[in-house]
């Protein structure tokens, strides 16, 4: 059964028209012991990636593919890592992009298509003067 209705498909269709990159999302899953939310972060992105022929999904082996977690710091899962026409954007989810994490995840897609954030102007001149490496977390949770 779809997680998408045929409405948000055709929201999301043509907010995803504005990508203009190529868009890799790597899923970093566990079949053995991984629990349901890798099965349902899988769909997710499927349904989104199916809405636009320049988004891939790159599927990797938790318990496997060790040089790719280092590679993007992964150590949960499942985990999703952007990559824009190649390049890691930094931008990584843990868990399954359901709820209020759906939203994070098209945006993160949007960033890296599109290579413009939707912030004001004041904030962009704010975040200029920031001149040492900053890490930044956003946490969310069901209410």
């Amino acid at each position: 059964m779809p997680l998408l209705s045929p409405q948000d498909e055709q929201v999301l269709t043509k907010h995803l028209s504005a990508m203009e990159k190529r868009v890799e999302v790597v899923l970093f899953s566990q079949a053995i012991g991984g629990g349901e939310s890798g099965v349902v972060a899988k769909q997710v992105l499927d349904e989104v990636a199916r809405l636009n022929d320049k988004i891939t999904i790159v599927e990797k082996n938790f318990i496997l593919d060790l040089d790719d977690r280092a590679k993007y710091g992964v150590d949960k899962s499942p985990a999703i890592v952007i990559l824009s026409d190649g390049h890691y954007t930094r931008m990584r989810m843990f868990g399954a992009p359901t709820g209020y994490e759906f939203v994070g995840l098209v945006e993160a897609i949007l960033i890296a298509g599109t290579g413009r954030v939707d912030l004001e102007e004041k904030t962009l001149e704010m975040l200029a003067t920031v001149d040492k490496p900053t890490h930044i977390q956003v946490f969310s949770t069901p209410t």
